[in-house]
């Protein structure tokens, strides 16, 4: 009786002694692969690439996130028409990490005058470009001194100024002091288009 119950616990112990090493195996396996990646990203700041911010969801998706001029974009409640518009063209990546300063127009220059959405066309894509690009600024450094002169994308001097009543505007835009520092470029709230669509 004592002998064949030793000949059943035998292979029970084999068994167990291989699952512990080839558990103690995958969890130094593991560990290696977590070193790895933590000497991989020291290899990669030492190159003096920065490493990405991890947002939370909470950044990325508040009303008027913080992130950068897209996300402000995409999570602001009064931004929905130039979202489309800038998603629909090519500059959605040059809006979201370039570091410009965006002229973001509000909802209501796109619900008083209905002929943007022509330029969701295929045939109007370049003019649809024109016109997000006009919208974008280089060489404004911070929100505490917009006036001044700039070049937009599209390589046109653009001023923003005050007009005869006081009002700081650019172009045909009139901003309306709400302005962001995100952690990739400015936004800049408007009322109205920096410069009419150019459908040539």
């Amino acid at each position: 009786m004592r002998l064949s119950t030793l000949l059943l616990t035998l292979p029970l112990l084999a068994l167990f002694a291989i699952g512990c090493s080839s558990g103690d195996a995958a969890s130094s396996d593991a560990t290696d692969a977590g070193a790895a990646k933590e000497s991989t990203r020291q290899a990669v700041q030492a190159e003096g690439k920065p490493s990405r911010k991890a947002y939370t969801e909470e950044e990325l998706n508040r009303p008027y996130s913080t992130v950068s001029p897209w996300r402000y974009i995409a999570t602001g409640p009064e931004t929905q028409y130039f979202e489309r518009l800038v998603m629909s063209s090519e500059l959605a990546r040059t809006v979201h990490g370039a570091g410009h300063t965006v002229l973001v127009p509000r909802d209501m220059t796109f619900t008083e005058d209905r002929t943007w959405k022509d330029l969701l066309e295929e045939e109007n894509a370049e003019a649809l470009d024109r016109f997000v690009r006009a919208h974008i600024l280089v060489g404004l450094k911070s929100i505490k001194s917009l006036e001044g002169l700039y070049e937009d994308l599209n390589g046109n001097t653009v001023a923003i100024e005050r007009n005869e009543m006081g009002q700081l505007v650019c172009g045909g835009a009139r901003i309306i002091g709400q302005e962001v520092e995100t952690d990739h470029g400015i936004v800049i709230p408007v009322v109205g288009m920096v410069e009419d669509i150019r459908w040539n």
